[in-house]
């Protein structure tokens, strides 16, 4: 019984800080957890925190607290949390994982409050540990709860949060895997945790094809060799390929030690079935250059050891010799390497330093101690399959993984030549026989492809200006409207541009739709346009939107954001019991009418699309006549 009670202490709870604007989100969040999860909660403050609120339907020994408000008045929080706590104990380890796949953990066997901050609100991730020690109290609060190593981001500054994130992809946060560790975690991964080596090396060979796209565009990296050895990396490699294909990539494999299990055989009749070229050693040029812009590594991974036997040694020798070549040349081949650069020692790495020296390294599952030693520009992460239970086993810290990508990288992109970014385009042919006599008609096709095509604001537009002086001002505005006669923006008319455009009525417009390789640019004379439009669309803009709208006198000086929120906040209450919010005098519609259109489009080596509307007028009507420009 003693031993027991030695056990006993007190129970943990959860903080939540920085919900100031989202606590009824949360709210409805945890109404929307399963009974499951409910259950284990027996005490809950939320956003109003003048006292607790308890739920009596409620059990268990985990307290979940939701706070908000300054720093100031967060002592009082913990003591509040604490004195609850206090009449509860008995605690056990393991008691929080439920919260896991709601995105929230408590760390190691922390006890007491564990804070979290976060500076929107409407997620929980999963962050860094900062630096402080159980047994330090919190700044300015006499409370004797001690605090654990918590996760945590300010609560009010996205700057934190920037730095933690980035901090999670710098190569010194990550972790690195012995040899063992690697081998031991494969071995967990196809035991009890029921993965097969088929779903594994699917998923691997999918993230060095990801890892491959996302900076060797198949536009200017076409041709592509894999050279695969006879063990997993080798089929990683040969998954890599399959999804190459599918990605635009013009694929090649050398694979000079066939193994004859069924899984290899079939990936080997995949290619197959997608005309993929399978090359002999004896096929390969001395100069791997001349034929290919990507060779991809795939002979050995972190079980190799010992020296590689024919005739995987002159294969490295190639690659050895290829990273010489590079440097004399202007346009150079890459090499990527899966997993471990084959003849690198897996935890020393280069050891002679006469190895391959790879452009990019994709490590898988996690990066192993070689990977300290790579030099070179792009080190991606792959293998986006590894569990929870793995990653507290190995107290592993890995970048997460942004939206649904495959693959992230570890490390700053290098630095870029400015001078050799170019895109090599690639569109359908634009011509004068296929488009619209009207230009109106023509920009509304192309902008209907652009709203089909997903892109993201496709009605923001370049405005630009020149004032009496001749000195020009472009910015960002939305098109929101066009007919027959023009194109409508609405804004401030004591704005920079409304004195602009009451001194000189000409301006341009320029679309930009990247994602579709088209820009449309129109010039032309602009007017107001009727108060009643201006009306019209002021009112049915959201109601913030107006306020603001109210509140913003363009262009002009203000002393700090927070009289913004101040002005708002009065105007708000203000309108609070009104429907109808009066427009400004100050706010209102522009339309342009247009007198000259340019569509272009963009097309390989630079021979882009331009076919220019200009009108003209033919017995008397007004027609629009269509030449084509040089790129």
């Amino acid at each position: 019984m003693g031993k027991e009670a030695e056990k006993v202490r007190k129970p943990r709870f959860l903080c939540l800080h920085g919900f100031r604007t989202s606590g009824e989100i949360l709210k409805k969040q945890i109404h929307k957890w399963p009974e499951s999860v409910v259950q284990k909660l027996d005490l809950v403050f939320q956003t109003d925190l003048t006292r607790p609120k308890a739920n009596p339907t409620l059990k268990g020994s985990s307290i979940l607290l939701i706070t908000s408000g300054s720093s100031s008045t967060r002592g009082q929080y913990y003591r509040r949390a604490a004195g609850a706590a206090s009449q509860r104990c008995g605690s056990n380890e393991g008691e929080t994982d439920f919260l896991k796949p709601y995105g929230l953990e408590l760390l190691e066997s922390c006890v007491d409050p564990v804070v979290i901050n976060h500076p929107k609100g409407h997620t929980i991730p999963r962050l860094e540990n900062n630096t402080r020690k159980g047994g330090e109290s919190e700044k300015g609060s006499t409370c004797a709860i001690s605090l654990p190593r918590i996760r945590s981001f300010a609560s009010n500054s996205s700057v934190e949060a920037t730095r933690v994130m980035q901090s999670m992809t710098s190569p010194v946060s990550i972790s690195y895997l012995t040899q063992r560790e690697a081998a031991e975690i494969d071995e967990i991964l196809m035991g009890p945790l029921g993965f097969s080596v088929n779903q594994l090396m699917e998923l691997a060979g999918l993230s060095v094809a990801t890892s491959i796209a996302e900076v060797y565009k198949p536009s200017e990296f076409n041709r592509v060799l894999a050279i695969c050895g006879p063990g997993n990396n080798g089929g990683d490699g040969l998954v890599a390929v399959r999804h190459l294909h599918h990605f635009g990539y013009k694929p090649f494999v050398c694979y000079p030690k066939r193994t004859a299990k069924p899984l290899y055989t079939g990936l080997v009749t995949q290619l197959e079935s997608l005309a993929v070229p399978l090359l002999t050693v004896g096929d390969l040029p001395s100069d791997l250059s001349k034929d290919f812009d990507i060779l991809v590594d795939a002979m050995f991974g972190f079980s190799f050891h010992g020296a590689p036997r024919p005739p995987f040694d002159d294969l490295i020798q190639k690659l050895v010799y290829l990273h010489e070549c590079n440097q004399t040349r202007q346009k150079s081949s890459v090499i990527v390497s899966v997993d471990i650069p084959s003849g690198w020692n897996v935890e020393e790495g280069d050891v002679a330093g006469e190895g391959i020296k790879p452009d990019m390294l994709v490590s898988l599952t996690a990066p192993k101690l070689c990977a300290k030693k790579f030099s070179g520009p792009h080190h991606f992460l792959g293998g986006r399959f590894v569990p929870p239970s793995i990653v507290e086993k190995y107290k592993l810290h890995l970048p997460p993984y942004p939206g649904t990508s495959m693959c992230v990288r570890i490390g700053k992109p290098p630095q870029i030549d400015i001078s050799a970014l170019r895109e090599n385009y690639i569109s359908p042919e634009f011509l004068e026989e296929q488009v619209e006599a009207n230009p109106i008609d023509q920009f509304r096709k192309w902008f209907d492809d652009a709203v089909a095509a997903g892109l993201k604001e496709p009605n923001a537009m370049c405005l630009s200006t020149v004032g009496q002086d001749g000195k020009p001002s472009s910015r960002m505005v939305l098109l929101k409207g066009i007919d027959k006669d023009g194109f409508v923006w609405c804004t401030n008319y004591e704005s920079r541009k409304a004195h602009q455009l009451s001194e000189n009525p000409g301006a341009s417009l320029l679309f930009y739709w990247d994602g579709l390789n088209r820009q449309v640019r129109v010039e032309g004379s602009v007017q107001k346009v009727s108060d009643k439009e201006s009306e019209q669309y002021f009112h049915s803009r959201p109601r913030g939107s107006q306020i603001g709208a109210i509140i913003s006198k363009q262009s002009t000086i203000v002393p700090g954001r927070h009289v913004l929120y101040q002005q708002f906040k009065e105007l708000e209450e203000k309108f609070s019991d009104v429907n109808l919010i009066p427009k400004p005098k100050s706010w209102g519609g522009y339309k342009l009418k247009p007198d000259l259109f340019e569509f272009w489009q963009g097309q390989q080596s630079r021979l882009h699309d331009r076919l220019q509307y200009t009108p003209q007028e033919i017995n008397g009507r007004q027609v629009w006549t269509i030449v084509r420009l040089a790129p």
